[in-house]
């Protein structure tokens, strides 16, 4: 999986660095968890070919040109971290700022390709000034919901949840919810990946506030999600359903379908099919295993499924 961190100058230093860091650090975990998992690459995208200069004065080489990236489309997920913004009408500022309204027209035609998008506090403004929010669900930072409201009544804008995910957008809260909206993004692809990154980064035992994201994510972890995960991952080779699922687990199918939407914003067997597809990639990159092989391993009958499968990973970026 492939992620683009928009950087923009006055960008929230360690908006830009918690992501990173909790990305890398669920890459490096994936071994632990399933070695067939994607691999997850984090990469900078800036609006020229020039440096930015962080809040804090920190220096970010320039990265891949947003221009470039949508054109290519060969992201999973583009990333808009928070902007340093100490007052609504700085927030404005930063909206009407020619690089960044070159940024939300680069969103949208990245959007309008069926590409995903993800942004964390004030950065949830770069794209709700886009259009890219309306007649979404989608959270802010809590000092700005007013202001949000007020400027985007399209927006079913939802401040009881930290993290929101709502047809291929994922927005988060405020500043430090970049840690949560990093993990949500790992939980999308495995939440036990997600469950056992947060457990890797809480090495200190004493408590501490910054540790305070993390925590709420292991006590706030859906076990059922990680088990059918767990259970799904372990059946990929047989043809088998969400109803052997939910069977398995030991619940209702209905509340199988509900706890999954709810925690991976898609159903249990969209899930299924993307850790097929998963599986059946890994197989053809590290083995000379025939596709019609690869199909029966990973649970279907003919290669041309796993053809399709292939097809539709390349085309629609989680």
């Amino acid at each position: 999986m492939k992620i683009g961190v928009v950087a923009l100058d006055g960008c929230w230093d360690s908006g830009v660095t918690s992501v990173i860091d909790v990305l890398r650090t669920a890459d490096a975990a994936r071994t632990r968890v399933d070695a067939t998992i994607p691999a997850l690459e984090c990469m900078f995208v800036t609006s020229t070919d020039e440096p930015v200069r962080t809040a804090g004065g920190l220096l970010i080489p320039a990265g891949r040109l947003i221009d470039d990236c949508v054109a290519a489309a060969d992201l999973d997920l583009l990333l808009v971290p928070a902007l340093a913004a100490q007052s609504p009408a700085t927030v404005v500022d930063f909206l009407m700022r020619q690089d960044v309204r070159g940024v939300r027209t680069a969103l949208r035609r990245w959007a309008d390709g069926g590409g995903s998008l993800a942004a964390a506090c004030t950065g949830t403004f770069v794209l709700a000034e886009a259009g890219l929010l309306d007649q979404r669900q989608a959270t802010t930072t809590w000092w700005l919901a007013e202001l949000f409201r007020h400027r985007y009544p399209a927006v079913r804008l939802d401040m009881s949840r930290m993290v929101v995910s709502d047809a291929g957008v994922v927005t988060a809260g405020a500043a430090f919810a970049h840690i949560d909206l990093a993990l949500g993004i790992v939980a999308q692809v495995s939440p036990r990946l997600a469950a056992e990154t947060a457990g890797a980064l809480l090495i200190e035992e004493r408590p501490t506030p910054s540790t305070g994201a993390m925590s709420d994510y292991l006590e706030d972890h859906d076990q059922l999600t990680s088990d059918f995960e767990a259970w799904a991952r372990a059946h990929l080779h047989s043809p088998v359903g969400v109803a052997d699922a939910a069977l398995a687990l030991g619940v209702t199918r209905r509340t199988l379908e509900r706890r999954v939407r709810d925690r991976l914003g898609t159903s249990p067997y969209a899930f299924i099919r993307s850790l097929r597809a998963e599986r059946a990639e890994h197989l053809r990159v590290t083995t000379a295993m025939p596709t019609a092989d690869i199909a029966r391993q990973v649970g279907y009958q003919d290669a041309a499924t796993v053809r399709r499968l292939r097809g539709g990973r390349q085309q629609s970026p989680k």
